[in-house]
């Protein structure tokens, strides 16, 4: 008995100890029962180390939400916009569901946020990643070790001004050290939208243009996948998976009504119609090898892509000035890819040394044809190959970490016309990209700062030499000419309990911003591209709150941007310098019988992002989910932008024209998803991706 008691008594001091240091409580809890007394512990959710933070799912509300895609938009820092996801002062950052990388958004919906494990995002990412890396996010999914077949079946219909709806299947195997996955998906999406444009185009005369656009779109998506891993041993693994992403038809229709007046005086009316029509497919194999020699890790992948697509326009239009004017295209493009990676990891001191070497291919052939010859044909090529060698070692010192790295990229890169190589549009590049961080943790407070330099190149479509036809006032097309754009970052992060802190500042030289000219030959035609500007520089800083009540789970966040940067405009040089703030407030509350209900609020405040001015926009979600069958089946109900109130409304400034849109985009939905789940299990695939961000560029 007084054995019992002395070990109770330590494990009490343990609990109690360990409790004070942690941060967030959770909806579950870690209870240890000695005779009559029941002692609580509290898990913590949220962990800083390097530039890395990472957030706990499982077993916390965030397990309950949803998808992944509800996860993230949960995550401090990451904000969920109409074309996906963005990284506060970051952009578009790359994401991985267990070391894969997701090619299209659409795959964050197919994850059930109860799969999850933990969410890490990596806000400067080191020496492994390309250079145009800025930010990365790594989806960790529970590893269950369910034998034999699990199925997964998901579906989920949205109503808003039109109806889309959605269907997958999933279906794993596994016996003992093989595992057996394919997925099943098929989306049908049906939007609608409207938005109102003004053009004041300054060039001989000065024109000013309002439309009114009605925007409905229809897509159907499909696609399957398949593959295997196998365990040679604990310290050996190797697998491959094919995929396979069709768009047998998606379809764009406009239609808009302009007036056109010129120094005061209505001069014509048009009216405008048009059809977009896109197909394509994509073909994917990936290929892994994990092992370990000693305390030699090694991690080797490949991967092979190839995908077409297809778009095809019909437009007409009707003047009261001119003759009627059809105007029919067909724009090809064809992508060949070809990357492997090989990393070394091993222990050095009281750190880990991480090394590798990298290769990538690209073969991409976009073609243009116009046949009324208002817009010029094109053929061109774009052949490109990189090799990149890196370093990185990591230290810990008592409670300090650090590391430092370092990658070089060799990149040639060979543009052809009709064959014909073009020296101008052809380049290489030789780039070194130095990162540097340290951990510092003061009592509970968690402290880190970064520093490093990345290469942002425009992607192919930027790149393109091809013109789209919006309306006779506007064409649309790429800058063959763009140089890649240089980021300096530095950044400070904080992490105290419930409260998260950071402040940076970014320096970006040749920076990649939106551009209008004027056509060559046509000075009251304005051409929408990219172009270099000398510089942009930007200061940010967040605050996160997080606590955690019994019942009721609020989340507060407060992000500050403030921009300097300047365009020409209109003969002129403009400041676009005006910064802005996003504030985002989501709670949940758990009620009794299991039920969890959600309100979420945003709001953005108008300010400046490059050569744009955003008017300031926000709305209100909520939903009502809950699980029945031992959890095997959930219902979740989804209620989006409550009152309409969410606006992709902007000024964008060019030389030769100032364009003011006021958008009403399709956002306010009732959605619907039910989802069983079978003995259910993740696939034991643990493949990455060898060349992460020139896929995206793809």
């Amino acid at each position: 008995m007084k054995k019992l008691i002395s070990t109770g008594f330590f494990q009490l001091c343990f609990i109690a100890l360990c409790s004070a240091q942690q941060t967030i409580p959770t909806t579950v809890n870690d209870s240890l029962t000695l005779d009559e007394i029941v002692v609580t512990a509290q898990r913590r959710i949220y962990k800083l180390k390097g530039n890395t933070l990472t957030t706990s799912v499982r077993n916390t509300p965030l397990s309950t939400s949803g998808t992944a895609n509800d996860v993230l938009k949960h995550i401090p820092g990451i904000r969920k916009t109409e074309d996906g996801f963005t990284v506060f002062g970051k952009e578009t950052p790359l994401i991985y569901i267990n070391n894969r990388l997701i090619q299209d958004s659409s795959e964050l919906s197919k994850l059930n946020s109860e799969e999850i494990e933990k969410v890490e995002l990596n806000n400067n990412p080191g020496a492994a990643y390309a250079a145009t890396v800025k930010a990365v996010i790594h989806i960790k999914t529970i590893r269950r070790k369910n034998k034999g077949i699990s199925v997964d079946a998901m579906g989920r219909i949205a109503q808003g001004k039109c109806t889309s709806h959605s269907e997958q299947l999933n279906l794993n195997y596994q016996k003992e050290k093989f595992s057996l996955f394919s997925t099943l998906y098929y989306f049908q999406q049906a939007i609608k939208r409207n938005q109102d444009v003004m053009y004041d185009i300054r060039s001989r005369s000065n024109c000013l243009v309002n439309s009114h656009s009605s925007l409905p779109y229809k897509a159907k998506i499909a696609s399957g996948k398949l593959g295997f891993g196998y365990d040679l041993s604990p310290k050996q693994t190797f697998g491959m998976a094919y995929e396979v992403n069709g768009i047998p038809r998606a379809c764009l229709d406009a239609t808009s009504n302009y007036s056109a007046t010129v120094n005061g005086v209505l001069t014509d009316q048009i009216d405008y119609t048009s059809q977009s029509i896109q197909n394509g497919i994509t073909h994917q194999v990936n290929a892994y090898y994990q092992g370990q020699v000693n305390q030699l890790k090694i991690d080797f992948t490949a991967d092979f892509i190839r995908r077409k697509n297809d778009n095809d326009q019909e437009a007409y239009e009707t003047s009261q000035v001119t003759p009627p004017r059809e105007i029919i295209s067909s724009s090809r493009s064809k992508n060949t890819f070809y990357a492997a990676k090989l990393l070394f990891s091993h222990s050095l001191g009281k750190g880990e040394l991480k090394a590798g070497v990298e290769y990538t291919n690209i073969r991409r052939e976009d073609s243009f044809i116009n046949p009324q010859e208002l817009l010029p044909t094109t053929d061109s090529r774009i052949n490109e190959e990189k090799i990149a060698g890196f370093a990185e070692y990591a230290i810990t010192w008592k409670k300090v970490s650090s590391a430092l790295g370092l990658r070089w990229e060799h990149t040639a890169s060979d543009y052809l016309e009709k064959g014909i190589r073009i020296p101008e549009q052809s380049r290489t590049y030789n780039d070194w990209c130095p990162n540097l961080s340290l951990n510092l943790p003061i009592g509970a407070l968690q402290t880190s700062l970064s520093y490093n330099i990345k290469t942002n190149r425009p992607s192919f479509s930027q790149l393109r030499s091809n013109l789209n036809y919006n309306n006779r006032f506007v064409y649309e097309g790429g800058n063959p000419l763009l140089k890649p754009q240089t980021n300096h970052d530095i950044s400070l992060m904080a992490l105290y309990r419930w409260m998260q802190f950071s402040v940076g500042y970014q320096y970006r030289k040749d920076v990649i911003a939106f551009a209008a000219k004027s056509y060559e030959g046509s000075p009251d035609v304005v051409i929408f591209s990219m172009d270099n500007f000398k510089k942009m520089q930007l200061l940010t800083s967040s605050v996160n709150l997080s606590p955690r009540f019994r019942w009721w789970k609020p989340e507060l966040g407060l992000y500050f941007t403030k921009p300097f940067f300047q365009v020409a405009n209109e003969g002129k040089e403009r400041k676009m310098n005006r910064p802005h703030a996003y504030f985002a407030w989501n709670n949940s509350f758990e009620l009794p019988a299991g039920i969890i209900l959600s309100v979420d609020m945003d709001y953005q405040t108008a300010g400046d992002a490059g050569a744009m001015h955003q008017r300031s926009n926000g709305g209100v979600d909520a939903g009502i989910r809950k699980s029945f069958l031992n959890k095997s089946l959930s219902v979740n109900i989804q209620a989006s932008d409550l009152f309409a109130s969410r606006r992709n409304s902007m000024l964008l400034y060019g030389s030769t024209m100032t364009y003011n849109k006021k958008s009403y985009a399709d956002s306010r939905q009732l959605s619907l998803t039910l989802r069983y789940r079978f003995n259910a299990g993740q696939p034991g695939y643990k493949g990455k991706h060898a060349s992460d961000k020139d896929m995206q560029r793809l």
